[in-house]
């Protein structure tokens, strides 16, 4: 890379995008294909939709932009989301189905692909930025931690609807999340441990 990698995230058949400092890098099983320069903003995050047709990239100004995979490059829809903060985490749902969008201003955004990315619904409990985001296999649920050292587990379609893990790590924050499957979550942190949680969802 030529600027310093923030972060990647990895699309089907081998592509993936690469957010770096004032760029944006397509890449196809490891090789450079296109970079993006000159943005106009600061890219924070990104998020690969599974069908590989479109990147989500959040900036530091809460702004969400789309852009298309066409061949070799990445064009920009003109899409513009709106989220209450900074965007520090983004993923979208294993189905293709939802966007979900985190923030400094301890906001969880869902977005609804099929319906043109209208926003389904914001999800409030943390008392710290949201950090890190992960999807359940299931669709139906996802995973938020925060430097508040809390995780919830969120139900899409019921905001109020949430469990919540406190001092999921005591002494630091939530630095990551990921589902072995519907039931289990693994969360880590600067504490160096890593921990397994068995939810009853």
């Amino acid at each position: 890379m030529d600027k310093q990698p923030r972060c990647v995230s990895v699309g089907p058949g081998g592509l993936a995008v690469t957010v770096c400092i004032g760029q944006l890098v397509l890449l196809k099983d490891k090789k450079k294909l296109f970079t993006l320069d000159s943005l106009g903003y600061e890219p924070e995050s990104a998020a690969v939709h599974p069908g590989g047709g479109t990147v989500a990239v959040g900036g530091a100004d809460g702004k969400v932009r789309l852009y298309s995979v066409q061949g070799n490059t990445l064009k920009d829809d003109g899409k513009v989301l709106e989220v209450q903060g900074p965007v520090t985490d983004m993923s979208y749902s294993q189905d293709g189905a939802f966007l979900a969008v985190t923030d400094e201003k301890k906001v969880v955004t869902v977005f609804t692909v099929a319906d043109g990315y209208a926003e389904k619904n914001e999800f409030y409990g943390h008392h710290a930025k949201v950090v890190c985001l992960s999807w359940s296999p299931d669709n139906e649920h996802f995973a938020t931690g925060g430097m508040d050292m809390m995780v919830y587990v969120w139900t899409v379609a019921d905001p109020d609807k949430r469990i919540k893990i406190p001092d999921t790590h005591r002494l630091h924050h939530v630095s990551g999340l990921a589902w072995l499957n519907s039931n289990t979550l693994v969360t880590t942190s600067h504490d160096a441990s890593v921990k397994q949680w068995t939810l009853k969802i």
